[in-house]
């Protein structure tokens, strides 16, 4: 149970730039909330690299008052990066190793959801799979399940991507398994809860007020919202900052941005007999999904259009 937030621009930016100073601000008194922890990872390079490389910091204190999350959202720019915001779930402790995004192979990854009982990752992962993995969380449970994918299919990171949230989902048929990875190359963003929900007794079961909430936390938890700009600049967000004027991210879907061209393109995960109908309202903030328009015309080879 987390937040995230990810961007791709045409130039390096910062956060604030992107959301706004008050959103980030907001974004950032979240810590009260989620409070296990954060992190972010962005692309950078170094002197005489040619090419950018994915970088990450992992701080496990809140984020409240922590300078260098600030920094992170308003002064450190990059043309892409995604934050992520903490609440341990369970007995999984307040760790470094247990705190988001992972960075292996060159790619980072962070997840919001909880994927129980994690016992039966046993059946889903081999055991050389296990051999990096530092922590005791769910999340990289999944995250070295994507990786054994992304081997298994010889495929590029998207088709080990939409492999993983297939399999798991069959596996874990009510866990949320929202997630973003960033790449040098891609930026992508898993969208897929639609049997996943949290209410009040969730909240308190990890000494959470929930009249202290966030916007947008008790109704719509997991659902994501995306933001484009005229210039291409893409942002996507969790709940709990002013999504006003943001459009919906349709339900399980994965988003992938070419952090060349800034092309975005979509497609669905599941069959319809795998994507859950849910009584809840699934409205955010009035906002409706708008049509994504590829930003280049070329012929897309991952054939993403939903």
């Amino acid at each position: 149970m987390c937040r995230l937030l990810a961007y791709a621009a045409p130039r390096e930016t910062t956060v604030s730039e992107v959301i706004g100073a008050e959103n980030a601000g907001a974004f950032q008194r979240m810590t009260t909330v989620h409070n296990d922890g954060w992190g972010t990872a962005w692309l950078a390079a170094g002197p005489g690299e040619p090419e950018p490389e994915v970088e990450s910091l992992r701080v496990s204190t809140p984020g409240q008052h922590d300078p260098l999350l600030e920094s992170a959202l308003t002064e450190d720019a990059s043309t892409s990066r995604l934050v992520h915001l903490r609440l341990a779930t369970d007995t999984h402790k307040r760790t470094k190793v247990n705190t988001h995004p992972f960075l292996k192979e060159e790619f980072a990854f962070a997840h919001n959801g909880s994927i129980i009982p994690v016992e039966i990752f046993e059946e889903l992962l081999r055991p050389e799979s296990y051999g990096d993995v530092e922590g005791t969380t769910d999340s990289e449970l999944y995250f070295a399940f994507i990786r054994q994918e992304i081997r298994d299919l010889g495929g590029t990171v998207a088709d080990g991507v939409v492999s993983a949230v297939q399999k798991l989902r069959a596996a874990f048929p009510v866990a949320s398994l929202n997630a973003v990875v960033l790449t040098n190359e891609e930026l992508i963003v898993v969208h897929a809860n639609s049997t996943a929900y949290v209410n009040d007794a969730t909240f308190r079961s990890y000494g959470v007020d929930p009249e202290a909430l966030p916007i947008d936390h008790r109704e719509y938890y997991y659902k994501l919202a995306m933001y484009q700009a005229a210039d291409g600049t893409t942002v996507f967000s969790s709940t709990g900052i002013d999504l006003a004027g943001w459009s919906r991210v349709p339900d399980d879907t994965i988003t992938r941005v070419d952090l060349d061209t800034l092309e975005l393109s979509q497609r669905k995960i599941f069959d319809s007999t795998q994507t859950a109908t849910r009584l809840e309202p699934t409205a955010l903030n009035d906002a409706t999904i708008l049509e994504l328009a590829p930003r280049r015309e070329r012929r897309n080879p991952y054939n993403w259009a939903i």
